[in-house]
C-alpha cells in the first residue's frame, strides 16, 4: 500500500474545501481519527453516513477513499472494491482519481485478477503514482509461477515489460522446450532485458565471487526507522527500538576496529511494506552485501531470507519469536530463541530438579498472545514427554477458587508465563493458600522486575524465565553502559544491548569464518564477552540460549 495515501487527507487546506459544513467536517475529522489509530470498524461506521448521496461537498470522496481503505484494512475485499466503484462514479474528476485506480488494482491483484489489475494500472497519468504501481506490479506478477498463465497474460498485454522479465526468468528456471527458449530470446531482444542466472521472486542481484576475501564486511540494516515520520523533538517513539539496537550496533563496529575487523555499516529504512525490501535487494550497491540485520516484518522479511538463500549470505532475523520464516530458508537465524526452544529448555530443565519428581504439570498464562503461544508451546513438550497437564488456564483473578491442582492433586511443577506484573505473585498465592510449595518456573515478566522484593516468593522455590536477562555485575556490562551513556546522555535500552552483541558476534564469525559460517555456528556455544547471554545455534537456527534464573543472596543468577 503507497504510504502517501495515508496523509493526503489530513491537510489542512482539504478542511477548507468550499461546501464543507460544520457537521460534516467535524464528523469527517473524527472519523480520520479512528482510522489513525487502527480501530478500522469503528472508522467504518463513523464514515458510512458521510458517503450517502446526499453530499457532494470536497470532502465526500475522500470519505469514499478513507471507508474503502478502512474496509481493505478489515479484509472485506468486495465492498472495498465497491465503494472505489462508487467513488469513481459519483465523483470521475476527482483529481486524486490515480490513487483510486491503484488501489483497484491493488483488490483486483489480491482477488488473482491480474488482467483487470493491469488496465486500472495503464489508466494511471501521475508520474508518482505510476513509479509506485510499477512496484505494486513487481510484487504480484513476481508471485506467479504459471508459465501457461504469464504467456496469456503477456498476449493481453504485449507492451508491459514486467511480465516480460516475469516470463523470461520462469522459462530459464523451469523449461527445456524449444518454443519457450525462443519466446525467452524475443523477449529479452525486444525489452533489452538481460536474464538473471538465479532468480527469485525479488529478482535479486547475484554477489561477485570471493567476496568475503576483500579484508572487510558489508553488513546491512535493514529496520523500520520511519525516516519520514522522524523528529528530533520526540522523546518516544513506537519504533524506537530500531534506533537503539542500530546505535549499539554502532558502538559494537568500534570494538570490532579495535580488534582488527572492519565492518561498514549500511542502514535502510525497511518498514512493514515489501515494495521497500524491493527497492532494497534490487540497489546496485546492496550486492555488495556480507550479512543482513532485519527486516523484522513478515513480507520484507520473506524477500530477505529469500535473497539470503540466493546469495550466500545469512540473514538475522532481529526480533521474531517464531520460527515460521526458517521453513525453507537454511541462510535465516533468529536472534532469539524461539517460543519452542524456550519451551524446551525450559522443560528439560525443571524436569531435571530433584524437588521436581513426579510427571503432573499445572500451566498457567496471561492474557497476551506471546503468553498463549508460550504456554502452548511447554503444554507440547508436556504432552510430548509423557507427562499429565493437571491444570491449563489462564491467570483469571480468582484463579485461586478455579485452579483445579490439591493436595490430592499436586503437580511436580508449575509453569507460569505472563506478560503481566502480579501474575507471578498471584500464582504464588494460590499455591499458598493450598497449602502446595513445589518448583515455579515463572517468565520474569510477571513480575515487576523495578520493584521486586524477594519476600514476594518466600516459602517457595522460584526461577525466571528470562531471555533478556542482563548480568549487571559483568565488567563488560558496566563499560557499556559507561560508554553508552557518555555518548547518548541516556541508560542502553536492552535493545541497544541486543544491537551491540549481535554484530559483535556475527562481524567476529565472519572474520573468522568467512564462507563457512555455518561450520562457525556448529563448533560450539559462545557465552563469552557479550552483555547478554550468549549464542548457540549449534544444529539450529535460532539461539538455543535460554537464561533460567534462581535467587541469590538476594540476586538472580543463571540457575546451575
Amino acid at each position: 500500500m503507497r504510504k502517501f495515501i495515508l496523509f493526503f487527507f489530513l491537510s489542512p487546506l482539504l478542511l477548507q474545501a468550499q461546501g464543507t459544513d460544520a457537521n460534516y467536517e467535524r464528523e469527517y475529522k473524527s472519523a480520520v481519527s479512528l482510522y489513525k489509530s487502527g480501530d478500522y470498524t469503528a472508522a467504518l461506521r463513523s464514515l458510512t453516513p458521510l458517503t450517502a448521496a446526499k453530499y457532494q461537498n470536497g470532502l465526500a470522496p475522500f470519505a469514499h477513499y478513507y471507508w474503502a481503505l478502512a474496509s481493505l484494512k478489515t479484509n472485506r475485499f468486495g465492498e472495498s472494491r465497491q465503494m472505489l466503484h462508487q467513488l469513481r462514479e459519483r465523483f470521475p474528476d476527482w483529481k486524486k482519481m490515480d490513487d483510486v485506480l491503484y488501489l483497484q488494482a491493488d483488490l483486483a491483484f489480491r482477488d488473482k485478477q491480474f488482467g483487470q489489475a493491469l488496465d486500472y494500472l495503464q489508466d494511471i497519468t501521475s508520474a508518482v503514482v505510476k513509479k509506485d504501481a510499477e512496484n505494486l506490479k513487481k510484487v504480484y506478477v513476481n508471485q506467479v509461477q504459471d508459465l501457461a498463465y504469464l504467456k496469456n497474460l503477456y498476449r493481453q498485454y504485449p507492451s508491459d515489460r514486467i511480465v516480460a522479465q516475469k516470463i523470461i526468468d520462469l522459462i530459464q528456471q523451469t523449461s527445456n522446450d524449444k518454443a519457450d527458449l525462443e519466446l525467452s530470446d524475443q523477449l529479452t531482444n525486444r525489452f533489452g532485458i538481460v536474464p538473471a542466472k538465479t532468480t527469485t521472486s525479488v529478482n535479486p542481484i547475484k554477489k561477485g565471487q570471493n567476496n568475503l576475501q576483500k579484508g572487510y564486511y558489508n553488513i546491512g540494516i535493514a529496520l523500520p526507522f520511519k525516516l519520514r515520520e522522524f523528529s528530533p523533538s520526540q522523546r518516544f517513539r513506537s519504533n524506537q527500538f530500531a534506533y537503539d539496537m542500530y546505535e549499539g550496533m554502532k558502538m559494537a563496529k568500534a570494538k570490532l576496529q579495535q580488534e582488527g575487523i572492519l565492518v561498514s555499516l549500511f542502514s535502510y529504512d525497511v518498514g512493514s511494506e515489501p515494495e521497500e525490501m524491493l527497492d532494497v535487494v534490487n540497489n546496485t550497491n546492496f550486492a555488495q552485501t556480507d550479512l543482513l540485520f532485519g527486516p523484522v516484518y513478515s513480507e520484507p522479511a520473506k524477500l530477505a531470507a529469500d535473497y539470503a538463500d540466493n546469495n550466500n549470505i545469512f540473514f538475522i532475523h532481529p526480533t521474531t519469536l517464531t520460527t515460521d520464516i526458517l521453513t525453507n530458508h537454511p541462510n535465516t537465524l533468529l536472534l532469539h530463541p524461539s517460543f519452542e526452544r524456550q519451551a524446551d529448555k525450559s522443560f528439560e530443565f525443571m524436569r531435571s530438579l530433584p524437588a521436581s519428581m513426579g510427571r503432573k504439570v499445572a500451566i498457567y498464562y496471561g492474557s497476551a498472545r506471546r503468553d498463549s503461544v508460550l504456554a502452548a508451546a511447554y503444554k507440547s513438550k508436556v504432552d510430548a514427554a509423557g507427562y499429565q497437564t493437571v491444570d491449563f488456564r489462564k491467570t483469571r483473578e480468582k484463579i485461586d477458587s478455579s485452579a483445579t491442582i490439591s493436595e490430592t492433586n499436586k503437580p511436580s511443577h508449575v509453569a507460569v508465563f505472563s506478560s503481566s506484573e502480579g501474575d507471578g505473585t498471584k500464582v504464588l498465592a494460590m499455591l499458598t493458600k493450598k497449602r502446595l510449595k513445589p518448583p515455579v518456573l515463572t517468565t520474569a515478566t510477571a513480575f515487576n522486575i523495578q520493584t521486586f522484593q524477594p519476600a514476594l516468593i518466600e516459602g517457595h522455590t522460584v526461577y525466571w524465565l528470562d531471555t533478556e536477562f542482563v548480568d549487571i555485575t559483568k565488567p563488560q556490562v558496566r563499560e557499556f553502559q559507561t560508554l553508552y551513556f557518555n555518548k547518548r546522555n541516556t541508560i542502553p535500552s536492552i535493545y541497544a544491548m541486543q544491537g551491540y552483541d549481535a554484530l559483535l558476534f556475527f562481524g567476529r564469525m565472519l572474520h573468522k569464518y568467512r564462507n563457512q559460517l555455518r561450520t562457525g555456528l556448529e563448533t560450539r556455544t559462545y557465552e563469552d564477552d557479550y552483555l547478554l547471554s550468549g549464542f548457540n545455534y549449534r544444529n539450529s537456527s535460532d539461539n538455543q540460549v535460554v537464561p533460567i534464573l534462581t535467587l541469590d543472596d538476594m540476586h538472580w543468577v543463571p540457575a546451575k
